[in-house]
């Protein structure tokens, strides 16, 4: 059994232990917080900066505030993930952030070791992306479209919007070969800008491209990013594990670059 989670929150220039927000914080009430989700391993905080500078982008565009530089002092042996969050403080839906929290939770992650590939089916329902691809508090859609997935027994749901065009995976970025050529859904389509995407954009030279969904099935390899399972090679119908999936999963379990 992991132990229990530990939580901090950002008071007076620092990181103080806590157990959790109030009722009245506008996170707790209505979604209204933006957060970044860290790998640590070994007590060491994965690509800190590169999350840092994704959650400071998310907090002046909704909240108008600018995060701290800095994380809650972790210790050598811990290995999970790390997420921060800022809120949006108290009041209505409508007032101006003028006190915003900010929120740190550190989980721990079992000892055993990842699959080397995952099965995924087509979430059935359309979904909006909000908040141009900022990661937000409001994660209901994405967990019922992986709550949904996991009944009918895949392990990720892949997301489509109302014009049919594949997104992302629930919980992470999506990677498809098609034609020969490594590609992943645009940027214009309002998917999230992850770590691990960033680097195979740009040590690949992937290509952002608006794809119908019903398209995947012409892929010859598919595969998610995120920061917690690096890159996950993926089964989608009769689409195996490909190549180019599975050498950087290989590469990012190798460096390690995941808890």
């Amino acid at each position: 059994m992991n132990p229990a989670p530990r939580a901090w929150l950002s008071a007076e220039g620092g990181w103080q232990p806590a157990s959790g927000l109030p009722l009245t914080d506008r996170a707790t009430r209505y979604g209204m917080a933006v957060f970044e989700t860290i790998g640590v391993r070994a007590g060491r905080a994965l690509f800190a900066e590169e999350h840092l500078n994704l959650l400071a982008t998310s907090a002046r565009h909704l909240l108008q505030v600018t995060p701290p530089a800095d994380l809650p002092a972790l210790g050598a042996a811990d290995t999970g993930v790390l997420r921060i969050y800022i809120s949006a403080g108290d009041g209505s839906p409508t007032d101006p952030v003028v006190a915003p929290r900010i929120f740190a939770l550190f989980e721990a992650t079992g000892s055993g070791a990842l699959p080397p590939f995952q099965s995924a089916r087509l979430h059935p329902e359309p979904v909006a992306p909000f908040a141009r691809g900022l990661k937000t508090g409001n994660y209901w859609m994405n967990c019922a479209a992986q709550a949904g997935a996991h009944a009918a027994g895949f392990d990720h749901a892949l997301l489509a919007d109302h014009a049919g065009r594949a997104l992302s995976a629930a919980f992470g970025n999506l990677f498809f070969v098609l034609g020969g050529e490594l590609c992943t859904p645009s940027a214009t389509l309002a998917v999230r800008p992850g770590v691990v995407r960033g680097r195979l954009l740009r040590e690949l030279n992937a290509r952002e491209v608006e794809l119908p969904a019903a398209r995947l099935g012409e892929a010859s390899e598919i595969f998610l990013t995120n920061s917690r399972l690096g890159v996950m090679p993926l089964e989608l119908g009769p689409i195996g594990p490909g190549p180019v999936g599975c050498a950087w999963r290989d590469i990012l379990r190798s460096e390690p670059a995941i808890p």
